[in-house]
């Protein structure tokens, strides 16, 4: 929407039909409703009304919050036609504009023009850094600043939590003199992200208090850190303590029983989730939906996908891409008809990742060549590595190796090791050693260095067509290159206890 320039300049004073205006776009700004704000400032002008230096505050705001570029741009050339550029409130809120859209230079600009510049305006240029990885800039403002107060700390430790540099936010934490909540949880949050599960484990037991944001870094941590036993035990903690698992709560654990392939588990959590309420959140529904599928339950996944209503893009994506992994392509295709007519949701690229791979297990190399023709041309969907593999993987599964190599040739960008592997993985089942040969020196020629898998691969390719003695040369080979293979294992859940077993392993590890 484009905003209407100015007419007049207004005094400093502020009417009391102005002040109604403010009070009433600062409303809208504050319940979320950025557009409705932009339009209610637009009617005033259309009443003669001026932004002042109240007005000018929240509207950058709005425009920041809602990523509205052009309309921010817009203010700022009021500001200046109507000398407003000298107050210091609409100053830092120019910085926050700017640093909320990720254009920290216009930020910085701004920041330097500033005659008299408050904590407040300090801690806005430091945000603008941190939130945007620059940490160098961040720790040079950071010490530049003429005080620091505990805000100037907590944006430095959550700058570093970001780049997962916990030596770095852990210098930090340990110079602020009173620490609240937000410091304990940002440094929990960067020791996470840099992997380190152990410290993350000895500040979340030294905290003095905690709140639903420090239980969920640490869930969300494990999980991300792939220990995900944990994120379990640690959503019944949280259950038994006096803090109420929120949707985000919820959605990691069940996040963790679907790498787990823990169905057990899932179901008493989709259980606490319906008694508390949680089951009506479309990320809890999500998870719910992939969950089951992973576990096995694709029943359970399409009970829960046709009961929740408010279905977004990422439910629809779930059970599709679910199904897929079920084989069921025909029945992921209906799934996709039915979100095209759902105009309230359009397809994405990963919507195309699952239907495409659908198409792939399921054999329908038609109805795949058509999607996959259809991304750019109707829904302007410009197709990604990950959507030329799933079309070699399906051109390759029926044994149109001719096609899945012109497709390769003609990639916008270099074939990828997974694409590469889908080729030579349907080559093996095929027993086709030429085109396997080709695959196999596409492979070689674009890395150097092997990995156990390729080795066994190639070694596979060869025992598939009887060439025993090639086959032994290359498992040969990875054993002089000192590479063992990856050992598989096998993980079991018995009465919410988890068993994994390592190939040739008696006793497992109970976990």
């Amino acid at each position: 929407m484009a905003l209407l320039s100015f007419n007049s300049i207004c005094c400093l004073s502020t009417s009391p039909d102005l002040q109604k205006w403010n009070n009433i776009i600062k409303a809208q700004v504050l319940e979320g409703n950025a557009g409705q704000a932009i339009r209610s400032y637009v009617k005033m002008q259309r009443l003669g009304l001026f932004a002042d230096n109240y007005t000018f505050p929240v509207l950058l705001k709005a425009a920041g919050n809602a990523s509205y570029l052009g309309i921010g741009l817009a203010l700022h050339g009021q500001i200046l036609k109507t000398g407003f550029c000298d107050h210091l409130f609409v100053q830092t809120a120019l910085l926050k504009m700017y640093s909320s859209l990720g254009i920290v230079a216009a930020a910085r600009k701004a920041f330097d023009k500033m005659p008299v510049k408050d904590v407040v305006a300090w801690n806005s240029m430091l945000y603008a850094y941190a939130s945007s990885g620059q940490t160098g800039n961040a720790v040079q403002v950071f010490d530049t600043m003429p005080s620091q107060d505990l805000l100037s700390f907590n944006i430095m430790i959550s700058g570093f939590a970001g780049t997962g540099s916990n030596i770095s936010a852990r210098s930090i934490f340990d110079r602020i003199p009173d620490k609240d909540i937000v410091s304990w949880n940002s440094m929990i949050l960067a020791c996470m992200n840099a992997g380190d599960v152990a410290e993350a484990r000895e500040l979340f037991e030294s905290m003095p208090e905690k709140n639903v944001i420090t239980w969920n870094t640490m869930i969300m941590g494990y999980l991300n850190n792939q220990v995900y036993s944990k994120a379990i035990e640690f959503l019944d903690k949280m259950k038994m303590g006096n803090i109420e698992p929120d949707h985000l709560s919820v959605t990691a654990a069940l996040s963790a029983c679907a790498h787990l392939g823990s169905l057990e588990t899932g179901i008493k959590i989709h259980t606490y989730a319906k008694l508390s309420g949680q089951a009506s959140s479309p990320h809890v529904a999500t998870a719910l939906i992939d969950m089951y599928a992973k576990c096995g339950s694709i029943h359970n996944s399409l009970e829960v996908f046709y009961k929740f209503k408010q279905k977004d893009v990422y439910c629809w994506n779930a059970i599709i891409s679910g199904l897929a992994l079920h084989g069921f392509g025909h029945a992921a295709l209906k799934i996709f008809n039915q979100m095209r007519a759902d105009c309230r949701v359009k397809p994405d690229d990963i919507t195309f990742i699952g239907v495409l791979s659908a198409c792939s297990h399921g054999g329908l190399v038609e109805q795949g060549c058509e999607l996959f023709d259809s991304m750019e041309k109707q829904f302007g969907i410009t197709p990604k590595a990950e959507h030329y593999g799933c079309m070699v993987d399906l051109l390759s599964r029926a044994g149109l190796f001719d096609s899945a190599l012109t497709l390769i040739e003609t990639m916008p960008f270099e074939a990828s090791e997974s694409i590469l592997g889908a080729l030579l993985s349907a080559c093996v089942i095929h027993q086709d050693l030429e085109n396997g040969e080709k695959a196999m020196k596409l492979i070689v020629s674009t890395k150097a260095a092997r990995s156990d898998g390729e080795y066994m691969m190639f070694a596979n390719l060869y025992a598939s067509c009887g060439e025993w003695e090639e086959a032994q040369r290359w498992r040969d080979m990875m054993n002089e290159s000192g590479i063992e293979k990856t050992a598989g294992c096998s993980l079991v859940e018995i009465n919410g206890r988890f068993h994994k077993f390592m190939a040739g392993d008696e006793n497992g590890i109970v976990y």
